[in-house]
């Protein structure tokens, strides 16, 4: 993380992107990967709101839940795209 990521609780992360001009929300399940959820602007809005990272750390706690196979399935589906995979 470098300190370049913000822990905002409940497997939700801040991350800055771009020197600082872009943000990306990512939620987190465990080691086994990171779900990058909303990207945004600096300059288009400081942060999330309240309820909105409320959302986030639900959709975080529903992805924890996910086994392998469902998770291959959203892959195949195009539901998530993998962007790294260190394999």
């Amino acid at each position: 993380m470098q300190g370049q990521a913000d822990d905002l609780g409940g497997g939700v992360y801040k991350k800055r992107l771009n020197d600082n001009l872009h943000r990306s929300i990512v939620l987190a399940k465990g080691a086994k990967y990171w779900v990058y959820e909303y990207l945004f602007a600096k300059k288009d809005r400081d942060n999330i709101e309240d309820d909105e990272l409320l959302a986030f750390r639900l959709l975080a706690k529903s992805y924890a839940g996910l086994t392998e196979p469902q998770v291959s399935q959203l892959l195949v589906g195009g539901d998530f795209v993998e962007i790294c995979h260190d394999d």
